[in-house]
This record gives C-alpha cells, sequence and structure tokens, in this order.
C-alpha cells in the first residue's frame, strides 16, 4: 500500500509521498539498471537488503528527506534533499527517474514539488545541486527549474573508462518562483 501523498501537483498528476520500506523493491530494480546506477555512481550492485540497510540508516540521522515521485500512486523515481543545515539554511537536493518513465515530466515537476517544499516548509535560504556532465537531461531539469550553474569540477568524476566534469548548481529562494510547467 503506498504511503500518504505529501504534496502534489495543482491536478494531482505528479506527487511526492515519503519513502518508506515497501519502496525498497523498486528502488533496488531501478539503481541497479546500467544506465541509472552509472549516473548516480552507484558501482556496487545492491540487493534489497543493502537497499533497506541504506535505507534504515539515512532515515535514522535527521539530516535529510527522501520522497518517491509518483504518477499519482505508483512510484516512478525519487527526490531527496541531505546535509540540511538549518544554521545556514542550505541543503543539497538530487533526484532520479526511473528511464521507462523519461520525458514524461515527472523529473520537473516532482523535483519542484520538493523545492516548493524546502523553501516553503523548512525555510532554507539555498538548495545545490551537482550532476555529471553525461547527464544531460538532469542538466536540463535543473536550468528549467531556475538553478544557475555556478562552477565546474573538471575531470571529477571516472564513468567507464572516462574522466567527466562535474557540474554546481545553486538555487536561491528569492530566485524560486515556482515552476508551472
Amino acid at each position: 500500500m503506498p504511503g500518504p501523498v505529501f504534496r502534489a501537483t495543482d491536478d494531482r498528476t505528479v506527487t511526492l509521498r515519503p519513502r518508506q520500506a515497501e519502496d525498497h523493491e523498486f528502488v533496488r530494480d531501478v539503481t541497479n539498471r546500467p544506465d541509472v546506477r552509472r549516473l548516480l555512481r552507484s558501482v556496487s550492485p545492491k540487493n534489497q537488503q543493502a537497499v533497506a540497510d541504506g535505507y534504515e540508516e539515512h532515515a535514522e540521522g535527521d539530516d535529510g528527506v527522501n520522497f518517491c515521485i509518483c504518477a499519482p500512486e505508483d512510484p516512478v523515481g525519487h527526490v531527496g534533499m541531505w546535509r540540511i543545515d538549518h544554521v545556514n539554511a542550505t541543503a543539497w537536493l538530487g533526484a532520479w527517474i526511473d528511464p521507462d518513465h523519461h520525458g514524461e515530466g515527472y523529473a520537473p515537476r516532482g523535483t519542484a514539488l520538493a523545492v516548493d517544499y524546502a523553501f516553503e516548509e523548512l525555510d532554507l535560504h539555498r538548495l545545490n545541486t551537482a550532476v555529471f556532465e553525461p547527464n544531460r537531461p538532469s542538466q536540463r531539469v535543473m536550468e528549467k527549474l531556475g538553478f544557475t550553474r555556478e562552477g565546474v569540477q573538471r575531470e571529477a568524476m571516472f564513468i567507464e573508462g572516462d574522466w567527466y566534469d562535474t557540474f554546481q548548481y545553486g538555487l536561491l529562494r528569492r530566485e524560486w518562483d515556482g515552476y508551472d510547467g
């Protein structure tokens, strides 16, 4: 049974719900796919127990939140925030979508719901994210949402035999005007 809806688009076609134990199988199946894990830098295979252990370890800490991006109830991806620093009002944000659902608008709409939450409810001032050079769809999503590319870590990631840059993005609360795409 899916968890409660935490946030939803106005038309309720995209929802966020807290990630829970019932999502471990979905997370395991998607993040073990070669086309996903290469861009997540998840190089070790993960069985369902490893996913569960990672979830429990992260869920016990108070420095992060994890959501399933759903359409409207079935999970299609994940968005999370970590290193939430309430003193400096910042956090890191990351998202992924099951490749079977790429191009359907879930990444920008689901991520926008998390950005709204960060600025409206967590009262953050700034969000940070990093995108590896070969992940052009994620770069487009961040730019579509108003994130500014602020820097480049040259040849910071070794992916399948090649070195790639990592692009650093930031978004300030005053720059966030929502997303209506």
